[in-house]
Formats: structure tokens, sequence, C-alpha cells
């Protein structure tokens, strides 16, 4: 990609209209839209960003999975992300960040369930979207976790009883100008029917990410028989990530200084927050599940949070990717490295 020629402003009735939407989770992007940093970026290239769950009668919803808006910037979550791109629609993978863990087996703090090899000939539950327009992310992230945990203890799926627990996961949700007031609205998203499930000994285990599993294990009814994060295997530490920042790829060609100027605010939030992971911490309360700041500060303390596009996260994306068409949830391959365009993240560091 040759220089990119900046934009001259523009005025605000001819601004370039671009959707974003992110995830609630512990990436860059998230920490430059509370601190304002992605209007700024975009307002210096003539665009103007607005959130796509700001649409009226949850019409972002399912274009938050499918990635089907020709201007959409969509960070977070590798899986739908993967998806998107595999079956749906042409799409640029701009950058990558390394936060998220493997994640947690849980069961009642009551039982006599110590380990996984307790777990041979019971019930696990896997959560299962009935919402048939979108990927059903959080059951592959957890089928693929409860597999490497089985293994790891020495056992198979056919050792233990896969329960489904069933969700219209709908999630209609009031417009919000931007993440946190979105998510302020699901403040209850870490008791979802597994737990329930889990609650009344309909399984005996279930699967569940880092941050949900300190807030259950906090309550005294839930303990952690297997953490898959205290492996030093990297690879068991795909877990819906690394999280991922993609772009329509029409929009990036015919637009691509708006794509350095998303990667120029996601960088400059990324080395804020390795510079000051305390402050950051107060910002991720609020566009994110976590129940307190220093569950958040542990979190991301000696994590890099600038995003790249690094050989391993590639390597992370492709295992994520192999995975989810080996079990049928996404159809078609692709190479993760041609999809990854590093044109925009240089031309994002040249510029800073």
């Amino acid at each position: 990609m040759a220089v990119i020629e900046q934009s001259k402003p523009r005025p605000a009735s001819s601004l370039v209209d671009v959707y974003y939407t992110i995830c609630p989770v512990l990436n860059a992007a998230n920490v430059a839209v509370e601190l304002g940093w992605l209007d700024e970026e975009f307002r210096r290239v003539g665009a103007r960003a607005i959130y796509l769950r700001s649409l009226p009668e949850n019409a972002g919803y399912i274009p938050h999975f499918t990635h089907s808006l020709p201007n959409l910037f969509r960070d977070g979550g590798a899986i739908p992300t993967i998806q998107a791109r595999a079956d749906l629609t042409s799409t640029k993978l701009i950058g990558l960040t390394w936060t998220q863990t493997g994640g947690e087996v849980v069961v009642r703090a009551d039982t006599d369930i110590h380990s996984v090899k307790d777990l041979k000939g019971r019930r696990i539950g896997l959560f299962k979207s009935l919402n048939s327009a979108k990927i059903d992310f959080q059951r592959a992230t957890a089928e693929r976790a409860v597999e490497l945990a089985l293994k790891l203890s020495g056992l198979a799926v056919q050792d233990v009883e896969i329960v489904d627990i069933t969700d219209t996961d709908d999630q209609p949700h009031d417009p919000a100008g931007k993440p946190a007031e979105l998510w302020v609205q699901r403040r209850d998203a870490y008791h979802g029917p597994e737990v329930a499930a889990l609650a009344t000994a309909k399984v005996d285990a279930i699967f569940s990410s880092g941050g949900r599993s300190l807030t259950l294990v906090e309550s005294g009814q839930y303990k952690v028989i297997e953490d898959l994060s205290r492996y030093p295997d990297w690879t068991l530490q795909v877990a819906n990530g690394p999280y991922t920042a993609a772009v329509n790829t029409g929009f990036a060609e015919a637009h691509p200084e708006i794509v350095v100027a998303y990667l120029r605010a996601a960088i400059r939030a990324g080395r804020w927050i390795n510079r000051h992971p305390a402050a950051a911490a107060e910002i991720f309360k609020r566009v994110t599940f976590y129940s307190t700041v220093p569950q958040i500060h542990r979190a991301i303390e000696g994590r890099d949070l600038e995003p790249n596009l690094s050989a391993r996260n590639l390597a992370a994306i492709t295992i994520q990717k192999d995975f989810l068409r080996s079990h049928g949830y996404v159809r078609n391959d692709f190479n993760v490295n041609d999809w990854a365009d590093d044109r925009y993240l240089i031309e994002a560091l040249r510029t800073l």
C-alpha cells in the first residue's frame, strides 16, 4: 500500500458514515471509544462513527455477528468474524488482540467432584442457541474447551454425557449510543441458562469464561476444577480469540484512510492501556461483564493490548478456524494469512 493521502476535512453534511460494533471484551477499541479517540480519528479523515447497536428495533443485533453491512468495523470475538469471512461476506482482517484465556470447568461447590476425571459418566452442560440467524459462538467456545479439558484428563467426549442447554438467544435491547450504554442493559449476563442448569443440578459441570468463573466462585456456590490458563501451552487459550478487528473489503479499498484512522485510535488506546492498566480497568468495567475493577486489573496486567497481526496470533486464528470447520460451525475454508492485510496497520503505525 502506498502512503495513504489523508482526506481533507469535510463539512458535517458530507461525512462518511461508518458503523462499528465491539464485543464486551478486553480490547483497545472499547477504550478508544470511551476516551473519544475513535470519534477524533474518524473526524480527522472526514468520517462519522455510528455505533451499530444504535439502530432502532434491535436491527444491529444480527449484523454484529454476520458482518452484513457494507461499511462496518467489527472488533471482538473471533468466531463470528471467522464465520462471516468463510461463509457470508468478504472482509479484511486488520488487527488481533490476545487477552482471552481458554476458560474453566465449573461445578457446584457442594459436590464430590474435584477434578475433570471425576466427571466420567456425569453430565456436562453446553449452551445451545436456537437462533439460526447467527453462529452459536458460545457453544463453539465451550465445546472446544470441554474437549481439551477432557483430553488433558485422559477422557473423551464419549466418557461423559453432553446435555444441551437451549436458549432462544434473541436478546432484544434498547438502542444505545455506544457500547457502555448497551452492556449496562445486560449486567446479568454471567447468570445465563447454563448456570441455572448447574444450580438446579440438571447438569454436573459447565464451561465458563475466566471472568464469569471469578464471579461464580466468589458467590461460594461454585468451584473451578480445571483452568486451561494454567498450562504453558498457548494453543489451549484459543477461545473465541484472539479478538479480531475486521472491515468489509470493498469499504477498506474505497476508504483506506478510514481504516487507518480506526487502527490509529485502537493503537493509541492499546498503548495507553499498557501504560495505565489500573485506569484502564476502570473503563473496562463499563464495557465488559467483569464484576469488579480488581478482576479486570489482574486480567490485563502484563498483557499487550496494542492490536497486531503477529505470527502467533495468526496461527491461533487458524486453530480456531480449523476447529469451527471440523465441528460444522462453518462450511468453507480460507487461508488466514491471505485474509490478514497488514498494510493498514503498517500505515497507522507509521503515522503515529
